[in-house]
């Protein structure tokens, strides 16, 4: 949980600096389906199905870095449809988005294979996709 918790202070830290002083745009309106959807089923499905599946399972063929690479890239794929559905394909914000979800998805495999446990990486995913959803 040492994981979490730091990987936790950081992604706050990140989003309040960046949010407040740059963009400062903030949305605390959020509905039940956002909470329940977004917040905690999302990081609890994708990081069982990437982390706990995907990147164990690539882990026993490959090396540690090769195989979170690949997992990180599958994780981007996921990603596409709902980029399709809410049109936000367009050509700037895309590559943002991609290298976004790559890195973000490096980070949890990194923070999964250094906590050896998959609820630190849970509570990360959980935690970014609310402060993603609150800021953006």
């Amino acid at each position: 949980m040492k994981w979490a918790g730091w990987g936790s202070v950081v992604f706050i830290f990140y989003f309040v600096v960046v949010n407040f002083s740059v963009l400062e745009q903030v949305d605390f309106q959020l509905g039940f389906n956002q909470w329940l959807n977004t917040i905690l089923l999302v990081g609890i499905t994708e990081e069982i199905v990437f982390r706990g599946f995907i990147l164990r399972k690539l882990m026993d063929s490959f090396r540690f870095w090769v195989a979170n690479a690949i997992t990180a890239l599958l994780f981007v794929s996921i990603h596409f449809p709902i980029w399709f559905y809410k049109d936000m394909f367009g050509f700037p914000y895309v590559l943002g988005s991609i290298l976004n979800v790559f890195v973000m998805g490096i980070i949890f495999g990194f923070v999964y294979k250094k906590s050896n446990s998959l609820w630190s990486v849970i509570i990360l995913h959980s935690l970014y996709n609310l402060l993603v959803t609150v800021f953006y």
